[in-house]
């Protein structure tokens, strides 16, 4: 008696290797994703922190925010005292630039904003 014996052994390896590729790609985009969302809250806590401080001294709004993003790596930022104490409020808005790279897909920008505002004391 002779057995019927389908041979499929290498079928698996090759599908693997199709979609090991995909994977590693979508895996870099969600790592990216998530340290490009880290960076919004490391900008946004700064705003705050400027807001709070320009709420009560104007001139030293941007540079607080700034300082207190000097640990974290959020690309290129700049800093605007959108409005100061004359209003009854103070607003600090920060803009950043970075550059993020992904592998197949390339080097890509993005763009994060973060602004905050305070109430002014009497």
């Amino acid at each position: 008696m002779r057995r019927s014996r389908t041979t499929d052994g290498g079928v698996a390896a090759v599908e693997f290797a199709l979609v090991l590729p995909l994977l590693v790609v979508l895996l870099f985009v969600i790592v990216n994703g998530g340290l490009v969302y880290l960076d919004q809250l490391h900008l946004q806590a700064a705003a705050r922190d400027g807001a709070r401080v320009a709420s009560v001294d104007p001139n030293q709004g941007c540079s607080t925010a700034l300082a207190s993003l000097s640990g974290n790596d959020v690309g290129m930022t700049s800093c605007e005292l959108v409005q100061d104490c004359s209003q009854g409020s103070a607003e600090v808005r920060l803009t950043s630039i970075q550059s993020i790279s992904i592998p197949v897909i390339g080097e890509r920008t993005v763009n994060l904003d973060a602004s905050s505002t305070f109430v002014c004391p009497p």
